[in-house]
């Protein structure tokens, strides 16, 4: 069900890209060149994607991307044909019939049947003649393969049938397509810099994280220059939401299974939580949420209007079973340690408070150097189709959406819709931040929740004497640690701003003589509340300020004899810029200043 909720929501984004009927046209073109090459081969799905086009296939053989040339060879002779894409709609028989060789094509028909929605295929050529290509499709394709321009295949992988590490495992191709020439050459070029920038990559060769097998999948390690990135985020966070009237709570990892049957996420979702444990003869559950914890603290005892707004803030783990075949890195985990609060108000305060909670995102991401072109809002509402996937009080899903909209009018920032989108207890929005790779990240998450109140009787004495419901805000501006730090080492190519970088100062000392002069620098840095380590390695200088520019150092304090004997420090950033016979205070006060005030300069 997950898998076809997600097909189900690209095709509506995609609804609107004048790029998706050439790119779905060039994935037919894909799988049958592959129908054509590799007898056996069996098609199971594919569709256009933002990025291009992908499909699966079922194959018993060797597929490999030094195939690329030879695929693409023929998908070139295909669409030199000129073959036209013809849609027919047929009856549930006669797809089966047409596809009975095919579990794949067979399993779609009936998922199709009991939707209730007509069945289409498209022929690639004149129908039923020798060279022509049939698929289950619903369009829409281009007129014909002539039509499509310039292509490449990207990348081969593995990927589960419907997304279940269940069914067999499949063979997944990656392609793209562009109208012109250019575009898809600015395209690659994109790609390939993303490719140097991957936080997988770049985790492993900065050394901030790993993840082991026997740990568990999706377990993020982290290692001492990662966990002091975790550390600075949470500081910033703590230093913020103290001036803004945040209080600080901890709850416990764990909690029995009524917790969560009192907000709703058991049943609704229980899919995406750990299996419970048995204690004392009560199942109790990882949680996957910091907000049934936090909602336990304010009923905890009687509230009043006076102490509305109250603002409970969180670093606090939750666990997430998220599908095998869905993690990717420190994108899609298991374990979440989260920037989290609950902000706890009068219906009459709601939209000022969000509005806050907005603007609070617009001073973290221009910190890390955002414009209000990087990121956008997604407002998620409820699918009017799918309405046993949310709570039925229409009149709290219209009141709730009613005052966000109000919010996100009065911050200025561009939002979109997303049906389909709603949390289970209500309307959401997600903050939506592009990369300088032009890579989307999904950073947070915030409602305006009416409907968990009234589920736990949150509830405070109004002026008048009279018990009253609060709203409840969910918000998490930084996200979780995992995600954010995975889109920051993307957006910084890992060359993080003197404030995240885990070591700020490589000190490298020419030769042995320089080295108690090292040593003292070393000293200082740390009394001053800065990270440097020496490089007392035998190596060359030149071999040692390479590998402080590949660990992305902000700076390198280079000492010879010149510099020791007149207590001056020549400074080399790692841009390659040199500032040479800098006194010992004033270097360490640059490297200061950029620290405390968390800047983005050198």
């Amino acid at each position: 069900m997950i898998y076809k909720d997600t097909m189900s929501k690209m095709k509506k984004e995609l609804k609107n890209d004048p790029l998706m009927p050439m790119r779905h046209s060039c994935e037919h073109v894909l799988h049958q060149a592959m129908v054509e090459l590799y007898p056996g081969l069996k098609r199971a799905m594919g569709p256009a994607t933002a990025e291009g086009f992908y499909h699966d296939f079922d194959y018993d053989g060797k597929i490999s991307e030094e195939d690329f040339s030879k695929i693409e060879e023929r998908m070139t002779e295909i669409i030199r044909r000129d073959l036209p894409f013809i849609k027919e709609e047929i009856s549930v028989n006669e797809a089966k019939k047409l596809f009975s060789d095919n579990e794949y094509k067979l399993d779609w028909i009936n998922d199709i049947k009991d939707r209730g929605e007509k069945l289409t295929i498209y022929w690639t050529g004149k129908p039923h003649e020798k060279g022509s290509n049939v698929d289950l499709c619903a369009g829409p394709h281009v007129s014909s393969t002539g039509k499509i321009g310039p292509f490449k295949l990207l990348s081969i992988a593995g990927a589960y049938w419907h997304g279940n590490e269940k069914n067999k495992m499949l063979t997944r191709i990656y392609g793209t397509c562009f109208e012109k020439k250019e575009d898809l050459d600015k395209y690659l070029k994109q790609l390939e810099e993303a490719k140097k920038r991957d936080h997988r990559k770049l985790g492993q060769e900065l050394d901030l994280f790993s993840f082991a097998d026997e740990v568990g999948p999706g377990l993020v390690l982290w290692s001492p220059k990662g966990a002091i990135i975790r550390e600075e985020l949470e500081k910033l966070a703590k230093e913020t939401e103290k001036k803004l009237g945040y209080q600080r709570v901890a709850t416990p990892h764990i909690a029995k299974h009524t917790l969560f049957e009192i907000s709703g996420h058991l049943p609704y979702y229980k899919d995406d939580m750990y299996s419970p444990m048995m204690i004392e003869g009560e199942e109790y559950y990882l949680k996957g949420m910091n907000c049934p914890h936090h909602h336990m603290i304010y009923k905890s005892k009687k509230r009043s209007y006076k102490e509305l707004p109250l603002r409970y803030a969180e670093y606090g783990m939750v666990y997430r079973f998220e599908q095998s075949g869905a993690l990717f890195g420190l994108m899609r985990v298991r374990s979440i340690c989260q920037n989290d609060a609950h902000i706890y108000c009068t219906e009459e305060q709601a939209e000022e408070e969000f509005l806050k909670v907005l603007e609070l995102h617009d001073f973290y991401y221009k910190l890390f150097g955002l414009t209000r072109d990087d990121y956008y809002i997604v407002m998620g509402l409820p699918d009017p189709k799918k309405k046993d996937k949310y709570h039925g009080d229409k009149a709290l899903w219209d009141k709730a959406e009613k005052l966000m909209r109000g919010a996100i009018s009065k911050s200025g920032m561009h939002s979109v819709d997303d049906i389909g989108g709603a949390a289970f207890y209500g309307p959401k929005i997600d903050i939506n931040i592009r990369s300088v790779t032009g890579r989307e990240f999904g950073a947070s998450t915030n409602q305006l929740d009416l409907y968990m109140p009234g589920r736990f009787n949150l509830t405070y004495t109004d002026k008048d004497g009279s018990e009253k419901l609060c709203v409840a805000i969910h918000r998490a501006p930084l996200g979780s640690h995992e995600r954010f730090i995975g889109f920051l080492i993307e957006h910084f190519a890992g060359a993080f701003p003197v404030w995240l970088s885990p070591v700020q100062v490589k000190i490298i000392p020419i030769s042995e003589n320089e080295l108690s002069y090292a040593r003292k620098i070393e000293a200082n840095l740390d009394e001053a509340g800065l990270r440097a380590e020496v490089d007392d390695r035998s190596e060359t200088m030149q071999a040692k300020i390479r590998d402080a520019q590949l660990q992305k150092v902000p700076y390198m304090f280079i000492i010879g004899k010149k510099e020791s004997e007149a207590g001056t420090i020549s400074i080399r950033l790692r841009t390659g810029e040199n500032i040479p016979d800098v006194k010992e205070d004033e270097a360490i006060g640059r490297v200061l200043k950029m620290y405390k005030e968390r800047s983005l300069d050198l």
